[in-house]
């Protein structure tokens, strides 16, 4: 398997799970969806024609049970039933019927209401006082204390960012047939990457700008060596920081795509 690739793809997924959660929607699109699955699927892919390859599948046989016959047992002999002697029930006394008595109604005289007279209510006459007024001091007012020194932080130095741009246009020299094919010459950069590829490069490389993309691969059309377009590149990876660890990998392989248009 290609650790090489595997990254790329696990990056791949990472960016566009970032993505899909800076839009703020509680549902991807159909895009994402569909791109998400077709990063999952490679990756699974990768990993199980390693597993295919190395012989680690084995199939087991099922196990089958084989019936044993057992002697079957001799039936017990049944008891002879003991004959039905005659029940007689003796005769039930005779209960008289219950019948329910109602008392008769008492009727009850109706209650008069009796109205109470509206009380006529007096306030309280209540005496005035003046109010008594508090005079607080006033607060000291309380220097607040200096503020501590601010140390500047350190700031890489130009050659220390220029080394690392430098070291993005390194390539080893293509061994493997997958290597070689992935070196083919591309007439036009603008028609020679798939969507994904596009949507990683604009989001990691190019600050999600899909124009700026575009205005780059225009540009670079236009160069008639690689060694022309270098500095232009340098320019760009400089902008926007494609030195930095977790771009570079996706930065070499977008100068790697770009130098098979001057293949």
């Amino acid at each position: 398997m290609d650790l090489q690739q595997a990254r790329i793809l696990v990056r791949k997924i990472n960016s566009l799970f970032k993505s899909m959660e800076m839009d703020g929607s509680p549902q991807p699109t159909p895009i994402e969806r569909d791109l998400m699955l077709s990063y999952l699927r490679q990756l699974y892919q990768s990993f199980l024609d390693d597993v295919v390859d190395a012989g680690k599948i084995t199939v087991s046989a099922p196990l089958v049970e084989i019936p044993v016959s057992k002697p079957e047992p001799k039936p017990e002999p049944k008891p002879e039933p003991e004959p039905v002697k005659p029940v007689f029930e003796a005769p039930k006394a005779y209960v008289p019927p219950v019948v329910n008595v109602e008392p008769p109604k008492v009727e009850t005289a109706p209650v008069v209401e009796v109205r109470e007279e509206p009380k006529v209510y007096i306030p309280p006459v209540e005496t005035y006082k003046p109010p008594v007024v508090e005079v607080k001091p006033e607060p000291t007012p309380v220097k607040p204390p200096p503020p501590p020194p601010v140390t500047p932080e350190p700031t890489p130095s130009l050659s220390t960012s220029n080394n690392r741009v430098e070291a993005l246009f390194s390539f080893k020299k293509a061994t493997e047939l997958s290597e070689k094919l992935s070196e083919i010459p591309i007439p036009d950069l603008t028609k020679g990457m798939s969507i994904n590829d596009r949507l990683l490069y604009m989001n990691e490389l190019f600050g999600r700008d899909m124009n700026k993309l575009d205005e780059v691969l225009r540009a670079l059309n236009n160069f008639p060596s690689l060694d022309s377009a270098k500095s232009y590149l340098v320019g760009i990876a400089t902008q926007y920081n494609w030195g930095e660890d977790e771009r570079s990998e996706i930065a070499q392989s977008f100068i790697k795509l770009v130098r098979r248009r001057f293949v």
